[in-house]
């Protein structure tokens, strides 16, 4: 094992790649009574589109694919419920699939050993028939539509088909009932052996438990041992354009009181090495602080002139697109859009807003290592984005200027913007 530590944050990190490619990263922590476990894939809902392992041809498959699969893996062949081994220790098992990852994970205080082994054993073992992906049809479809029924859903829904034009990003993670009816236990096993491969995957253990066990249970796992493939998966990038789909969508939404919106800016990246990129995603986070964070006189100002009851800022980076993302609640989402936007133009950032701000920053992520939940959330949101984990991030955060935060600025197409509004429906 390679130790490391976090910078400025008393963490240490212990590195391992074993034979068949899979990472394991460790993070004991004495003093914690808690451990926390995620186990994941670098396989999300935008992708759909990959080159076949078996022929080297490019091969389409349905939308959900990877969130049937997360479905699936909890369905083992000789009839064991994972949920229910876990919690004869005491242990809160649990998945998810976004548009990047599947993880699989796990909390408990107990037996860390014993549930680690577990885990790996049953995300090894797909088990697909005719029989039981065509009944997990009916759940799956089920759960759209539940989702798209919630006013969030619905929204979120119409965002994402107005942004996007392409991409897989426009269709809901798991999936459509069409495209999900079309998923057949081949096309499973085919996205599980390319994407499932160790050398594709990440684990990570956060929390109170030996190192040198733990180590010792992952690399003697016979399920984890018996895949040995390190193909190189070739994924088929999306080529989406760089405007919006839809600039303006108003729709009627039950059961919310006031005007729901989501106006969401999409800009094109310039070209960046890995750590200049993560630098510009730190500034990025700053300047939206500045602009519509919690301490911000905008913030204020709205409030106060009953503009808004909430306003969430959030940004994101689909392969060389930049999404920055305004979610509010508003009588008046126009008005509230028309002075966003003039807060924009006119907000003067000086030295001195910057390095308040990057101290909030700072003393943020000191506090996060109070919490395994939240140390665990830190280490896979590098390893998601960065594909490693960022040992400097104190550093790179002390390091930006005022000039960093306005090239970023300069870099946000106002212009190229979907807006959605979700009025209540009578």
């Amino acid at each position: 094992m390679i130790k490391k530590e976090l910078i400025g944050l008393d963490i240490s990190v212990y590195e391992e790649e074993l034979d068949n490619g899979l990472k394991v990263y460790l993070v004991p922590l004495k003093n914690r009574t808690n451990f926390q476990v995620s186990y994941f894939t670098k396989y999300g809902a935008s992708i759909n589109e990959f080159i076949s392992l078996d022929d080297n041809k490019k091969i389409k498959v349905p939308y959900g694919v990877a969130h049937f699969l997360e479905h699936k893996m909890f369905e083992q062949e000789n009839g064991e419920d994972p949920f229910s081994y876990f919690a004869k220790f005491g242990s809160d098992a649990n998945a998810y699939t976004s548009y990047r990852v599947t993880a699989y994970v796990l909390e408990g205080s107990n037996e860390v050993e014993k549930n680690v082994d577990y885990l790996l054993d049953y995300v090894n073992s797909p088990y697909f028939t005719d029989e039981n992906v065509e009944k997990e049809k009916g759940i799956i479809i089920e759960e759209i539509n539940m989702y798209k029924d919630e006013p969030e859903g619905k929204l979120y829904d119409v965002s994402n088909k107005a942004v996007f034009i392409k991409h897989p990003c426009r269709i809901d993670v798991g999936g459509t009932p069409k495209s999900v009816r079309s998923i057949t236990k081949e096309v499973l096993y085919k996205c599980y052996n390319t994407f499932y491969q160790p050398s594709n995957m990440c684990l990570v253990i956060v929390g109170n438990f030996d190192k040198d066990s733990v180590l010792k249970t992952i690399k003697n796992n016979k399920k984890l041992n018996s895949r040995t493939s390190k193909i190189p998966i070739k994924k088929v990038l999306t080529n989406e354009p760089y405007e919006v789909n839809i600039k303006n969508k108003e729709l009627k939404i039950k059961n919310i009181a006031i005007p729901k919106s989501i106006v969401t800016f999409k800009s094109l990246l310039k070209e960046m090495n890995s750590e200049e990129r993560y630098k510009y995603k730190m500034a990025l986070d700053i300047l939206l602080y500045l602009l519509y964070g919690p301490s911000s006189t905008f913030r204020e100002e709205m409030l106060n002139k009953n503009l808004m009851t909430f306003l969430y800022s959030s940004k994101s980076i689909v392969d060389d697109i930049l999404l920055i993302e305004l979610t509010a609640e508003s009588k008046d989402p126009k008005k509230l859009f028309d002075e966003t936007i003039k807060r924009f133009k006119n907000i003067k950032i000086t030295k001195e807003d910057v390095e308040r701000v990057k101290k909030v920053k700072i003393a943020n992520e000191v506090y996060a290592t109070d919490r395994v939940s939240m140390i665990m959330s830190m280490i896979n949101s590098y390893l998601i984005d960065q594909d490693e984990v960022v040992y400097n991030r104190i550093e790179l955060i002390k390091s930006i200027t005022l000039e960093d935060i306005l090239n970023v600025k300069k870099d946000i197409d106002l212009d190229n913007y979907s807006f959605v509004i979700g009025y209540p429906k009578e």
